[in-house]
């Protein structure tokens, strides 16, 4: 008679303590690069660092109960959570304010302002997982498979790029075509859908409001110094900043370029900040973290039984990484600059928390799964 294994009653403490050491870079850096935007907006220097704080202090919190909630419970009101943020996202686009670019991508709810694109990420995530979970015989077939993706990328990826904002679209779009063919979708109907829904952004691009914008970052992306009091003023800033930063860096607290001269230092181009002051050795540390991150995770993973909770972990993990991977290659120069956030790291409530929860996820199938 075979032993029915034991249920685990302990997380994933690599994880854990993965993510809790990058939550740690990301305030020490934040308050390091914040500090001169917020005296320049006449707010205290320790306005953006204080707010970071809470909500670190609050997700992790978050993070705990979540991990202690049974998560089949998110599998069973997947679809729910994705209808919520779609209700979101198409709020958002109704009601949203203009930002640079006439971008709506933020919701004022009282004294919250909130991105429901975050909030989209997570229900799209878990839609999916629910959806190739109940139909994993079935996702050979067109109208299973490669309709049902379809269908996915549709709804989701539009509602983000009408905003619009097309590096969360290119990530979303990424995770749910990734995660489909994990599940076991046709290799070749995912071929298709990848084509299809790329030509599908390049049209977007080519007749959207704002395909100047796009126009100009992919031409300050080529040639930052062809313009480099304009348009590649910001890109050609970071590069500066990873350059100065050699390889030990200049030291914490000691970047210059944060300076009025990365308008975003504290979010977006947070890394640049992190490669002078640190230099290559402290920026290969921050990507090991997130490299071990992902490894425990997709590790696990592979040894659960429960298709939709291995599923559930692995877009986590794709996510996290697909982000990261795009923030830190727009700080270096080999892609065009973008809005992403580093995830953990970069300032930013709504990200920080949504991110926290999902991990709140991954640690309770941890000690709640049964393994291989």
């Amino acid at each position: 008679m075979v032993k029915k294994p034991k249920q685990r009653t302990k997380i994933d403490y690599n994880i854990f303590i993965a993510t809790i050491l990058l939550l740690i870079v990301g305030n020490i850096m934040v308050f390091s690069s914040s500090w001169p935007y917020a005296v320049r907006k006449g707010l205290n220097p320790y306005f953006f660092i204080n707010k970071n704080l809470l909500f670190s202090l609050v997700g992790i919190v978050v993070m705990i109960i979540t991990s202690n909630i049974d998560y089949k419970i998110f599998k069973k009101y997947g679809y729910v959570f994705y209808i919520l943020s779609i209700i979101l996202s198409v709020i958002v686009l109704i009601f949203g304010d203009l930002e640079t670019y006439n971008a709506k991508r933020w919701l004022d709810i009282g004294p919250v302002t909130i991105m429901p694109s975050d909030f989209l990420k997570l229900g799209t995530i878990l839609a999916v997982c629910k959806y190739i979970d109940r139909n994993k015989k079935k996702l050979n077939s067109i109208l299973n498979g490669f309709l049902a993706m379809f269908l996915f990328l549709g709804i989701s990826c539009t509602l983000v790029f009408l905003q619009p904002d097309l590096s969360t679209t290119m990530v979303i779009g990424a995770v749910i075509i990734c995660t489909f063919i994990v599940g076991g979708v046709n290799l070749i109907q995912s071929a298709i859908g990848l084509g299809i829904l790329g030509a599908s952004g390049v049209l977007g691009i080519v007749f959207s409001k704002s395909a100047y914008s796009r126009s100009s970052r992919i031409e300050a992306w080529l040639d930052p110094l062809k313009d480099f009091s304009n348009k590649g003023w910001q890109l050609a800033q970071s590069l500066f900043a990873v350059s100065y930063g050699g390889i030990f860096g200049v030291g914490l607290g000691k970047s210059r370029h944060k300076f009025s001269y990365l308008s975003e230092a504290h979010n977006d181009f947070i890394f640049a900040v992190i490669a002078e002051e640190l230099g290559f050795l402290g920026s290969i540390m921050v990507i090991l973290l997130y490299l071990y991150l992902i490894y425990c995770g997709m590790k696990m993973a592979f040894k659960l039984k429960d298709s939709f909770a291995k599923l559930l972990v692995i877009s986590i993990m794709l996510l996290i990484g697909l982000q990261a991977f795009i923030n830190i290659s727009v700080a270096l120069g080999i892609i065009p600059p973008t809005g992403l956030t580093l995830p953990f790291i970069s300032y930013g409530g709504t990200s920080l928390m949504v991110f926290l929860f999902m991990m709140g996820i991954v640690l309770g199938i941890s000690k709640q799964a049964d393994r291989r």
